[in-house]
């Protein structure tokens, strides 16, 4: 940490205290959303956090042709003062207003990834460690937001998280203000060029047995978590009716995560154990944290599901950056940054729409489908495989 250099460390201070805000203030939305008693107002909160990500791969072209520094600048203080906004609404009115407030602030937050990931590539020698940095802190992230806002709350104010993550939004801002790039490229694309490049992606996956199963892993793992993050509301009253527990299963996020990166190695990559323990994994904490009645249980539970989204999140990378061209990955990726937004709002609403065992229902034939597609996969994985080393003897 200390051989890094001043640009790289303002970007992953400001990064790891952004990231904390986004796990503080989530359970906190959630909480706020039940005023409203309207449970499409809980939906709503997922799915204005999650649809902006349908439209991210299509800003690369827009970003280039500003300066990276200023539009991640500008986008902090844009969110910081939007949630700021969201903290003087009264609880239980103008829902509207408060899932466009919410919209306007994760819309705007979409410019800001595609800018930063500009920006490390200035990063010189420093973007290998601070890529590592950043993923060993996110976990940690993840928990500390999550017990900061259970903190607030339990002092009286939900609305001190909100406030929470505004001024990490501040503080990012300044560090980036602070950060000094001598020259940033500007690539005057053709607008057209991003969406040839989009259908390229599309082709690639449609094509690619290996990285459409990838892709169809992320889908479902994604139509699961907006399942899950829809039910946390209804879970946490199992502990009172002061929604303490949004802020508690929340730290299955990170638990789960930290837990999953070590299975990957000890279940193997293209496994059939592996693809067992992952589906087995997947639906019977899933099913047990919809269904327990106790919160000690469901929380168990739900660091169960996030180990295995966890350990389906890193295969199904690997599975792309595997089994496809460097030069492709970026567009596969794009697109399938889209479906999962699309995937996560989806699986938000099916809460209001049908009931827990149409639900379940739904999930398990899903996983299904993925276990044989998965399992046809590593087959062929296996005969791609003989087939090298029988040309190379």
């Amino acid at each position: 940490m200390n051989n890094l250099q001043k640009n790289s460390k303002l970007l992953l201070y400001g990064q790891a205290l952004s990231f904390m805000g986004d796990y503080c203030v989530l359970p906190a939305l959630l909480i706020l959303s039940t005023y409203y008693h309207d449970y499409w107002v809980t939906s709503g909160v997922i799915i204005v956090r999650s649809i902006p990500m349908v439209i991210q791969p299509f800003l690369g072209v827009l970003i280039d042709r500003f300066s990276r520094l200023k539009i991640m600048f500008w986008t902090d203080i844009l969110r910081g003062l939007i949630f700021l906004s969201v903290t003087l609404l009264p609880k239980g009115e103008y829902p509207s207003f408060f899932l466009l407030l919410l919209l306007l602030s994760y819309g705007s937050g979409v410019f800001f990834n595609p800018a930063r990931l500009a920006i490390m590539s200035s990063l010189g020698d420093d973007i290998k460690t601070v890529n590592t940095l950043f993923a060993k802190a996110t976990t940690l992230c993840v928990i500390a937001g999550a017990l900061i806002g259970a903190g607030f709350l339990a002092l009286g104010s939900v609305k001190s998280a909100v406030a929470f993550n505004a001024l990490t939004y501040f503080s990012s801002a300044i560090f980036i203000s602070r950060m000094k790039i001598r020259s940033e490229v500007s690539l005057k694309q053709d607008n057209n060029k991003i969406f040839s490049s989009f259908k390229l992606g599309i082709k690639e996956i449609r094509n690619n047995q290996f990285v459409l199963n990838a892709v169809l892993t992320m889908m479902i793992m994604s139509l699961l978590c907006g399942v899950v993050y829809s039910y946390f509301p209804i879970v946490s009253e199992f502990i009172g009716e002061g929604q303490i527990g949004n802020f508690i299963l929340t730290v299955t996020i990170g638990l789960g995560g930290f837990l999953g990166t070590h299975l990957v190695n000890k279940w193997g990559f293209n496994s059939d154990k592996g693809l067992i323990y992952f589906v087995i994994l997947s639906l019977t904490s899933l099913c047990v944290f919809m269904y327990s009645p106790s919160f000690i249980v469901a929380f168990i539970a739900a660091i169960g599901l996030f180990i295995a989204l966890e350990y389906g999140e890193v295969l199904a990378k690997i599975k792309v950056q595997e089994n496809s061209g460097n030069e492709i990955q970026g567009r596969i990726f794009a697109v399938s940054e889209a479906l999962i937004g699309l995937a996560i709002s989806i699986g938000s609403i099916l809460v209001n729409i049908t009931n827990t065992i149409t639900i379940m229902g739904l999930i398990i034939f899903s996983m299904l489908g993925l276990f044989v597609h998965t399992k046809l996969v590593n087959k062929l994985y296996v005969s791609t495989s003989n087939d090298k080393f029988s040309n190379l003897v």
